[in-house]
């Protein structure tokens, strides 16, 4: 072990020490709206003027009101970006797909293979759908120390409804494509025990696209989804302001693979790109957690978790047509296991220690079938594992004149890429109570998939990856100004060695190394603002800038928006609302964009027809615009608009109280 590395474990166990000696009160039980506080920046309950952090909150309200089906479409509305093909819409924070997700503080990131993600592990497919959140946090910056693995960009953390009392609703809607898509909640509270159960079921034929490289309206071959949800909760209280509560979330369906639909692009390659016409992936995901929380309130969050996450998937239609033929894998199968036990120790009124452990263990099984004329072996293993165990300590204190800091450390052993500590501190001053400035430094630490050590389709294996490290600065303030103003500013500085690329080590051969250095800077402005109490505007503004030294600059050139515009606004009276989002972005690269900006417009409005009873009308991509958010640059065609975004869907729908 490093020398740094015993320093930090030695900080550790004497913060250990300390949470055992002598009496330690615990955090009194109180009243307190988790409306004015934040959980995922420091995994506890706290003020939103003293979380050192930039964190941007999506709260029940503003879900209702933007129409939003699923977790992407709420994002779309936000500084974090997309990106989006028919294998899995992938989250982007600071520019980084290196991005944490989370359920009700439960990771739900994929660590086996054959994802289509990049470094990512996230697909917000595989969400609960809209209905059934009750608000969304997004951290940007480093939270290695809390979370480990994947919080490097950020952390997006999607916290579910609990049920507070009976209520059976359905909604039916339809639109462009074939789109139905249908929604049916129960839920009820009775005494001590509540339940929630959601059901989704949603149909949609090939999209169509506006062609950047093309130039013509194209329909996506392929690309049709059939899918099936289910979303289970139960909670029962119990006595010292106990909860345990057991969640189900199962997803079944059957999707198009064309990951590149662009007809034109393919033969102009001479078919080079990754054009399928009759790929299609039937999928099931299984989710299983049972959490028991107990003294919960400001500055406390105590839980026990078990969990399981479970995704397989078959590749069916590809052995015989061409082209299909030359993407050879046949079925994938990820599952993790995972235990959590977090605790936090009020010594005093200025002092609180929060500490945790977790197990996690990743099992992946690959079956492909070797293409032999182009040397591509076929990868198949059964039973693969990463598993992990790891602590995390983190001291949060209160001084005078309202300035607070943390200094946090966490442990990683991994069976497969050995151990790793990451350390983190914060300092937050509060101006006001509605006001507070902050800076943070912190190390960051990804690890690679299952499949980039192992091998997959035609990447052959490498034993001797290593986890992707560095370090972040960021600072930063959150303000509510006069007359209903809510501005907030943050800016950033990142660092990452031993960065993962992929490069051509044989003709049709390529191979995941630890070959680049990353380096970020940005900052991140929004501004919101009520005009009446009909109106609500929100304003924008992102800028990323990324350098990468290696072989190939894939991020650096893929920089999906190094200038990001958002714009919105609101209204609502009586029986209509109505709401207007413009997102864009200036200076793309046209070596991996077919144009160096775009401008998409959404549209939507509702009236209520009865108390019970909702009628709208949403409208994506209102000026049927021409754009990627996938870069294509070092992809081995050459050409860009490889992943052309859905062009205008038009989507009515009624909503519906029993």
């Amino acid at each position: 072990m490093k020398k740094k590395q015993r320093q930090y474990l030695a900080g550790v166990l004497l913060s250990g020490a300390m949470m055992l000696a002598g009496p330690v009160a615990l955090a009194e039980e109180q009243e307190f709206s988790l409306d004015e506080y934040v959980v995922t920046a420091s995994r506890m309950p706290v003020k939103k003027t003293e979380t050192a952090a930039s964190v941007t909150v999506i709260t029940r309200e503003e879900i209702e009101k933007s129409g939003a089906a699923s977790v992407a479409d709420i994002l779309d509305n936000t500084t974090v970006t997309l990106q989006k093909d028919r294998t899995a819409s992938v989250p982007t924070i600071n520019g980084d797909v290196r991005v944490l997700v989370l359920v009700d503080g439960r990771e739900v990131n994929w660590k086996g293979g054959g994802m289509h993600m990049g470094q990512s592990g996230a697909n917000l497919d595989f969400l609960p759908a809209a209905e059934n959140i009750e608000r969304i946090e997004i951290v940007r910056g480093p939270v290695s120390a809390l979370y480990g693995s994947d919080a490097v960009g950020g952390v997006i953390n999607i916290i579910t409804r609990k049920s507070s009392g009976p209520s059976t609703r359905y909604s039916a809607e339809t639109g462009s494509w074939g789109l139905r898509r249908y929604n049916l909640t129960t839920e009820n509270k009775t005494g001590d025990f509540s339940y929630r159960i959601h059901f989704k079921r949603e149909r949609q034929d090939d999209y169509h696209y506006q062609g950047g490289y093309s130039g013509k309206s194209e329909q996506a071959v392929n690309t049709a989804l059939a899918q099936d949800q289910m979303n289970i909760r139960l909670d029962k209280e119990l006595g010292n302001d106990g909860l345990l509560t057991l969640t189900i979330d199962h997803t079944d369906g059957r999707k198009g693979m064309n990951v590149m639909p662009d007809y034109r692009a393919y033969t102009d390659s001479g078919g080079a790109t990754t054009y399928m016409a009759y790929v299609v992936q039937p999928f099931v995901e299984n989710n299983v957690d049972v959490t028991y929380h107990w003294n919960q309130g400001e500055n406390a969050n105590n839980f026990i978790r078990v969990y399981r996450n479970y995704l397989t998937y078959n590749y069916d239609n590809h052995l015989y047509p061409y082209p299909d033929y030359f993407f050879n894998g046949l079925s994938y199968t990820n599952q993790v296991d995972g235990a959590e036990w977090q605790q936090t120790w009020r010594i005093s009124d200025r002092y609180t220690l929060l500490g945790g452990a977790s197990w996690r263990e990743t099992t992946a099984d690959s079956v492909e079938y070797p293409i032999s004329f182009l040397g591509v072996a076929g990868y198949n293993y059964s039973d693969k594992k990463i598993s992990n165990r790891a602590f995390f300590l983190e001291n949060n204190w209160r001084f005078p004149k309202n300035w607070s800091a943390t200094a946090g450390v966490r442990y990683d052993d991994y069976t497969l890429f050995g151990d790793k500590t990451t350390a983190r501190i914060t300092v937050n001053r509060e101006l006001s109570s509605s006001a507070n400035v902050f800076a943070s430094w912190g190390q960051i630490f990804k690890t690679p998939f299952i499949a980039d050590v192992y091998g997959g389709g035609f990447m052959v294996p490498n034993l001797n990856l290593r986890p992707e490290s560095g370090e972040v600065v960021t600072l930063g303030m959150n303000a509510r100004l006069a007359e209903g103003t809510e501005l907030q500013a943050s800016v950033f500085s990142s660092r990452l060695n031993d960065a993962l690329d992929y490069v051509s080590v044989g003709p049709m051969q390529f191979q995941w190394q630890n070959i680049a250095e990353l380096k970020r800077k940005g900052l991140d402005i929004s501004l919101k603002r009520r005009l009446s109490p009909q109106w609500l505007v929100s304003a924008g503004y992102s800028y990323i800038q990324v350098e990468e030294k290696g072989a190939t600059q894939r991020e650096e050139f893929n920089n999906n928006e190094p200038h990001g515009y958002r714009l919105g606004l609101e209204y609502g009276l009586d029986k209509w609302a109505a709401n207007a989002a413009l997102r864009g972005a200036t200076g793309r690269s046209l070596q991996a964009f077919t144009a160096s900006d775009y401008w998409v417009v959404d549209l939507g409005v509702s009236y209520k027809v009865n108390p019970d009873t909702r009628a709208y009308l949403k409208v994506y991509n209102l000026t049927d615009e021409a754009y990627e958010m996938h870069g294509s640059y070092g992809d081995a065609s050459g050409i860009t608009g490889l992943y052309p975004m859905a062009g205008r869907q038009v989507v009515f729908g009624i909503d519906q109280k029993i």
